[in-house]
């Protein structure tokens, strides 16, 4: 039997639909889904489908779910989508996902929606989940107090063994920090932590207070950046951190989930903030709206490019003059480019998990200066070769030598000024660095290797 049919028939016996099945039934009547093969389905995939659908085809879909499977599928799916879902139910259903839902994953959502539908759906909640909501959307998204959430199942210093565990069983349903539990004083202040196995091997009438452990690491405030978080979680590898406030007093916690949203958004958008893309751009953005986020650093490119086409045109007459020029003129500027990028990547990453210290930034342009020109020197020589053979003239081997060492010289030194200047000045260090490098190594590069070329050739 070919391994094919092995697959196909598990999917069968499985009840499911794929992603590819789901696109299959795009071509046809969303009617004809099984709601019974559909709720089998991973909410994922679900969601991915989801997201390529109009507003009109996403109802259809969406009315052979129960509540609490659309709840599912809207968590896994982007927050703009999940709005736009959202504000076309009707309050009743849009209340009870919004209920259903993580604070975090439900505040992340009405920041999605516009301001009379979030205050409209906020006024039909329970008083207890919309308070909890609205705290959360106090917070900028981009902070610790923007990814956390609120439930904690922490421990009193006062409370026995079995109390404790108790209060686990009851919170077990929206609990999040398993592993690490949290202890606070009567007023709720952050006075230790305790691990789950030592609760369960301690005897039953013993006190969390003489138990715990007073140094609790990993402590952060909701107006530090999420980065921050995620950098301490990844560093130490825990599974949560505790949030507190300006009194010490546990407000919520990150857990592991949340730090790999960041960490998978954070370079997502550095990558495409590094090339001018917009950073929350994704390949299913309208084309008024990518085009809104591009055009921008498109045209600053343009400009520079003008730029470097009016050197080329100060040396109009010598590269007419001695016409190998215009041959190897596009090579200088493309190797700077290349070697410039791949400084600025690790310079990037670098400060993006702190590696970075005070004073670091003197030793590593130089360092990374260095490294362009021995670079250069050792392409510069392979060109050399080559071209000397090619051309039957040394000189313009040494030509391409000497700009090439100088150039990809100063790609190194750009490429690692760069990200350390943006972020000294408070700017996003990848926002669009490089455009910025590659526009001045190819100025650079063509004034270099053409003024070379007109003073050994002409």
């Amino acid at each position: 039997m070919s391994p094919h049919k092995n697959i196909e028939d598990r999917r069968v016996s499985l009840k499911y639909y794929t992603f590819e099945d789901l696109q299959r039934c795009a071509d046809n009547d969303f009617r004809d889904l099984n709601a019974i093969k559909l709720a089998r389905t991973p909410p994922h995939e679900i969601g991915a489908w989801l997201e390529r659908l109009s507003a009109e085809d996403r109802e259809v879909v969406l009315r052979k779910l129960s509540v609490n499977e659309t709840t599912e599928v809207l968590a896994e799916m982007n927050a703009e989508d999940s709005a736009e879902i959202i504000s076309e139910m009707r309050d009743v259903k849009a209340v009870k996902i919004l209920s259903s839902l993580a604070p975090d994953d439900a505040a992340n959502l009405l920041r999605e929606l516009e301001e009379d539908i979030r205050e409209r759906l906020l006024a039909k909640m329970p008083s207890n989940e919309a308070i909890i909501l609205q705290n959360l959307l106090t917070y900028d998204p981009n902070t610790v107090g923007g990814v956390m959430t609120p439930h904690v199942s922490a421990l009193v210093t006062s409370m026995s063994v079995d109390e404790a565990i108790e209060l686990l069983r009851k919170s077990k349903d929206f609990a999040e920090n398993i592993d690490s539990l949290y202890v606070v004083d009567e007023k709720k202040h952050l006075v230790g932590v305790l691990n789950v196995q030592k609760l369960l091997w301690t005897d039953s009438n013993i006190k969390i207070g003489t138990i715990m452990c007073e140094n609790v690491e990993g402590i952060c405030a909701p107006e530090q950046d999420r980065e921050v978080a995620a950098h301490i979680m990844a560093k130490h590898h825990f599974n949560t951190l505790p949030v507190v406030d300006g009194q010490r007093r546990l407000i919520g916690i990150v857990t592991h989930d949340d730090v790999i949203d960041i960490l998978r958004q954070e370079a997502t958008e550095d990558i495409q903030k590094l090339h001018g893309a917009g950073g929350d751009e994704s390949i299913h953005d309208s084309v008024s709206s990518s085009i809104f986020k591009r055009t921008p650093w498109l045209v600053v490119n343009l400009c520079i490019a003008f730029v470097t086409a009016n050197v080329i045109h100060l040396f109009e007459q010598k590269i007419a003059q001695y016409t190998v020029l215009a041959v190897f003129m596009m090579m200088i500027p493309a190797l700077g480019g290349n070697s410039g990028a791949q400084t600025l990547a690790i310079s990037i990453r670098g400060l993006a998990l702190g590696e970075y210290q005070s004073g670091d930034a003197p030793g590593i342009v130089f360092r990374e200066t260095m490294k362009g020109l021995c670079n250069g020197l050792i392409i510069g020589f392979i060109a050399f070769m080559i071209t000397g053979l090619w051309s039957h003239n040394s000189k313009v081997g040494m030509v391409v030598l000497f700009a090439l060492t100088l150039n990809m010289g100063l790609s190194g030194f750009v490429g690692s000024l760069i990200p350390i200047f943006l972020a000294r000045i408070k700017c996003d260090p990848a926002q669009s660095s490089y455009i910025f490098l590659t526009s001045i190594t190819d100025i650079a590069g063509m004034f270099i290797f053409l003024s070379i070329g007109s003073y050994f050739l002409l």
